[in-house]
């Protein structure tokens, strides 16, 4: 059955206002909040739904993400080098922390399902827990090195706990850059500028000096990054696209684009300033497989999740 309704709308270059000049172009992270602010969005959003136990399972791994920011150092020297999507020996050293604090948070969680063994875990769970906790350090590492360029062979299993390791790092390192990036940034891409990794979804700020500006926000380091809301930040194209959702105010939509078959979520704080771009998005997976049957692609990734 077609998602798109009559409440669907079109949007074109000139219905669409120019971002104020004194709108910043690039938003670096503040880790100690994206984090808790991630964990308080799941919680909420996982009362009643029907991936609850899901939601609940990424709530108790962003417990544990905000956690590790506190206290995981990295020497400003380290913060200041590339933000290339590679794994080099010498981050291993976070990497042992992160993964066995992200996966013993699991086992830790007051949220599981019915069925319980040890410290809240289903039998299924545990085993899963046992069995990434003797993996060795070559296959964390080829794991982790596959999903960060998005190549086939992920375990999807892992796939959480490498996502959220990833993004405690990258995160930490982006928001300790010096404040000069923000004029190296000349414009917009379909990648993050900072890390070179894909968007989550695009969100549409509220309040001063950002209202109303749509930016792009990074997957993997939380930067975001402003992007003109008239056209496709998949393939660029200046042809409309076409918002596809529940209704024409719906504060998460789909924004699809006719020319490259693709779309990435839109959220409008304005119209729910709650809203949060990890937790809303893993959320809505079911608006992505509406979105699919239309024919789009999705042009954006979740670490988090399959998508």
């Amino acid at each position: 059955m077609s998602i798109v309704s009559p409440m669907t709308r079109v949007l074109k270059a000139d219905e669409i206002g120019i971002a104020p000049h004194n709108a910043p172009r690039l938003l670096l992270p503040d880790p100690r909040t994206v984090f808790q602010q991630r964990a308080r969005r799941l919680h909420y959003l996982a009362d009643g739904h029907d991936l609850a136990a899901w939601l609940l399972f990424c709530h108790a791994l962003s417990l544990a993400q905000g956690r590790l920011v506190d206290r995981v150092q990295i020497e400003d020297g380290e913060a200041q080098a590339s933000l290339s999507l590679a794994l080099t020996e010498r981050s291993w050293g976070y990497w042992q922390a992160l993964l066995a604090e992200l996966i013993g948070a699991t086992t830790h969680s007051p949220h599981s399902p019915p069925t319980q063994v040890g410290k809240g875990l289903t039998l299924e769970a545990l085993a899963l827990v046992k069995t990434l906790q003797a993996w060795p350090k070559a296959t964390w590492q080829t794991q982790a090195q596959a999903l960060l360029l998005g190549e086939d062979g992920v375990t999807p299993e892992a796939a959480p706990f490498l996502g959220a390791a990833l993004q405690v790092e990258w995160t930490l390192r982006a928001s300790q850059l010096p404040t000069a990036i923000h004029a190296a940034y000349q414009g917009e891409s379909a990648v993050c500028p900072v890390c070179g990794s894909h968007p989550m979804v695009s969100l549409v700020h509220t309040g001063d000096p950002n209202h109303g500006v749509r930016y792009l926000v990074c997957t993997l380091c939380q930067s975001q990054w402003q992007a003109a809301r008239a056209k496709c930040t998949n393939c660029d194209s200046p042809k409309e696209v076409v918002l596809l959702g529940p209704s024409e105010k719906a504060p998460i939509q789909g924004e699809c684009c006719e020319v490259c078959q693709s779309y990435v979520k839109l959220l409008s704080l304005p119209r729910e300033v709650q809203l949060d771009p990890c937790a809303d998005d893993l959320a809505t997976l079911g608006l992505d497989v509406m979105l699919e049957q239309e024919g789009y692609g999705r042009a954006a990734r979740n670490l988090l999740s399959a998508y």
